[in-house]
């Protein structure tokens, strides 16, 4: 078996894409190679921001054979009556390197066709990758992409070098005027000799790219990234902040790294911490250092890129108090306004397109907020802290500050609100009003922060629905499914009770003053189809929720099943839950079948509402009282959101359905009965319904 490597040798490609850059590597070469009949074993990529590698291991020699049946003529037409073959069957063997009397005739449909089997040589695998690698190339995504030159072809960043191996042979191909060959390149500062290398073995061109500066394996170098901030952390008696985010980014701006410790002025400390952090962080890619207790010190880790002088600390030192200076001015400038005056500058502070100002964002989230924790109940004094919460929970987004670092919009609230004299639960609220902010983050921990964050997601929500601004594929420019997850995560794991079509009603009848603003002033937006809006969301709802539960281990079946209508996100939670136990108990399978078949039977009727009078057969009468009785049942269980007791009752039905259908005619010819027995199959199905939509559950 053989091996196969790729090395695409670039200017600086920015790091923040090198590991998708890689990932979608990996995935279209997987692809290629399967595509094209080529056996492998593994496929890997490696990569600094020099250079893209893909390493096939155990690459079949050549293409696998391919057996088709290639459909000809049809039978009539390729043969005389006598048997003998036309010029179009010996034109259509000829085409397909056979003998016209290797032919078959087969039936497709009513008529006769010719068929040739054809058995199709693989190529040899080097002939393949050398059309296959520049497919690879050209099909990667590309978050940016630059011409060069007079060419067309377009890459992220300029291509120099192209290393394309299989076994001992070069991949010929050209691309972007550069033609494959053997040779590789070193560290920029640290090698000037290129490297010829003579087979594709991941090991030798690890080593030999080693020993020109270069650590290619990107899990090595964050590993080793890792441990040397940490041994100098401990060195210095403090422990390092390595945040994964910032470590991964280190990764793909070095290929040699080596790490200094560096010290900033004491002075800076008495700025919030998270803004020195930020500001190592986002300006420079330092590692921050705490003390025992979690305090920061004045002291940082960089990680350079193969530089053995050490006075590369003091210019380090330098750049950073330069920027610390800076921070320290943005915060003391700041200090100067209290967050309450702030709050007239949001007027200037644009929201999103046709939806007005942030200064109208924050008038609806308090009203949103307020009308929320009203519908929990909550005691007039949290109301009062929610409403305020509301009001200043923006205002940190004129700051100077917040301009220079957006991820500290928040925390600087608080501690601007703190600093403003305001009641600590509001400058808390402030902050965690922003939380979840990604997938693992934590939650907000107050009740007041918590429903001015809901109130803040279902806002945004609402309105980009309201002139279309909808996810698409993959495409989520304006964060829509990062705030839903956070609504989802809000709800399930604090336990809210929040319908969601009462949420979106209210939230989009605050919109109504801009809305018509827009109209009156002959904007494109005016009153919209709220019903659709609303469906709309309930199913974006849907959709984001259904991977969690999912995740929880419910079956699928089930998912579909009590995401139907799904309007209350707790509660379909619960009874994913509920359900996925009891579907395995053997009265289950009766309350599907005998949903369905009420579902199908009834689907069309045109009332629910049942005429006792027109009862005529015993059978019947009895299942319309069984189903009085079982109404009441599932409806008080329902209350309690008690959805086994709910599932439970309605099994109840599964044998009186059994004997209704087998002894009455649904479909009578007086009318007016027939009408009555579809309206109480009707009824009864809708009952089903008010549980899940068990049609969905797939019995084994």
């Amino acid at each position: 078996m053989l091996n196969a490597l790729l090395e695409i040798g670039c200017e600086e490609i920015p790091a923040r894409f090198m590991p998708g850059f890689l990932d979608d590597l990996k995935k279209k070469a997987e692809e290629k190679l399967r595509a094209e009949r080529i056996a492998f074993s593994k496929v890997a990529t490696l990569g600094t921001y020099r250079r893209l590698v893909l390493y096939i291991e155990n690459v079949a020699g050549k293409q696998t054979d391919l057996a088709e049946e290639i459909k000809g003529p049809p039978a009539e037409i390729a043969f005389e009556a006598s048997g003998k073959p036309t010029q179009a069957a010996i034109g259509f063997a000829r085409n397909q390197g056979v003998s016209p009397g290797d032919l078959t005739v087969k039936t497709v449909g009513s008529k006769n066709y010719v068929f040739a089997n054809v058995v199709r040589k693989g190529k040899p695998t080097e002939a393949v990758l050398g059309v296959i690698f520049p497919e690879i190339i050209n099909a990667l995504y590309q978050p940016l992409a630059m011409r060069w030159g007079d060419l067309d072809f377009k890459f992220i960043r300029p291509i120099h070098s192209l290393l394309a191996l299989c076994g001992n042979k070069i991949v010929k191909f050209e691309l972007a005027g550069i033609k494959s060959g053997n040779i590789s390149f070193g560290h920029r500062y640290k090698a000037k000799s290129k490297p010829r290398l003579l087979k594709a073995d991941l090991g030798l061109y690890k080593k030999t790219l080693f020993k020109l500066g270069v650590i290619v394996d990107q899990n090595e170098r964050q590993e080793l990234i890792r441990n040397k901030v940490e041994a100098i952390a401990e060195k210095a008696g403090a422990k390092a902040l390595i945040g994964e985010e910032l470590l991964s980014e280190v990764t793909f701006l070095v290929e040699n790294p080596i790490a200094y410790l560096g010290k900033f002025k004491p002075e800076f400390l008495k700025i919030t911490s998270e803004v020195l952090v930020t500001s190592m962080k986002k300006n420079q890619k330092y590692f921050s250092l705490l003390d025992e207790a979690g305090r920061l010190q004045a002291k940082f880790v960089v990680v350079t890129d193969g530089c053995r002088n050490a006075g590369v600390i003091e210019g380090n030192q330098k750049v950073l108090s330069a920027r610390l200076s800076d921070a320290r001015f943005f915060f003391e400038e700041d200090k100067k306004l209290p967050l309450e005056v702030r709050r007239a500058d949001l007027s200037r502070v644009g929201f999103f397109e046709k939806l007005g100002s942030m200064s109208h964002k924050v008038e609806r989230l308090s009203k949103l907020a307020d009308w929320l924790g009203k519908r929990l109940k909550l005691a007039d004094d949290k109301l009062k802290t929610i409403r305020r919460i509301a009001e200043l929970c923006k205002a940190d987004l004129t700051t100077k500050m917040v301009y220079e670092f957006p991820e500290l919009q928040g925390v600087m609230g608080r501690e601007y609100a703190l600093l403003s004299g305001e009641d600590p639960k509001v400058a808390q609220g402030i902050l965690e009003h922003y939380l979840p902010r990604y997938s693992e983050d934590k939650l907000p921990q107050s009740v007041e922060g918590t429903i001015v964050a809901l109130a803040d997601r279902i806002d945004t929500l609402v309105g980009c629905f309201s002139v279309g601004a909808i996810p698409t594929g993959s495409v989520d420019p304006y964060g829509l499914r990062r705030a839903v997850n956070g609504i989802i995560r809000i709800v399930t794991e604090q336990k809210i009770d929040l319908l969601l079509d009462e949420a979106v009603e209210h939230s989009y009848k605050l919109y109504e003053p801009v809305f018509l603003g827009f109209l009156f002033g002959k904007g494109e937006t005016g009153y919209q189809d709220f019903s659709k809006i609303k469906g709309q969301i309930l199913d974006f709802v849907s959709g984001r929720l259904k991977p969690v539960l999912l995740d929880k281990g419910i079956r699928y079946d089930v998912v579909d099943a009590v995401l139907f209508n799904c309007n209350d996100i707790l509660d379909c939670v619960v009874k994913a839950d509920v359900l996925n136990r009891l579907v395995s108990e053997n009265w289950f399978p009766g309350v599907v079948k005998s949903a369905d078949r009420v579902y199908r039977i009834a689907k069309d009727a045109p009332r629910a509402e049942v005429i006792e009078a027109d009862l005529v057969e015993r059978e019947e009468k009895e299942l319309f009282d069984l189903y009085m009785k079982v109404k009441w049942e599932v409806g008080e269980a329902i209350k309690v959101e008690d959805w086994g007791k709910a599932s439970r009752s309605l099994a109840k039905f599964t044998d009186p359905l059994e004997l209704f259908f087998d002894k009455v005619l649904v479909m009578h010819e007086n009318e007016r009965i027939k009408m009555n027995r579809l309206a109480l199959l009707k009824s009864l199905g809708q009952l089903y319904l008010s549980v899940a939509d068990f049609r969905k559950i797939v019995l084994q």
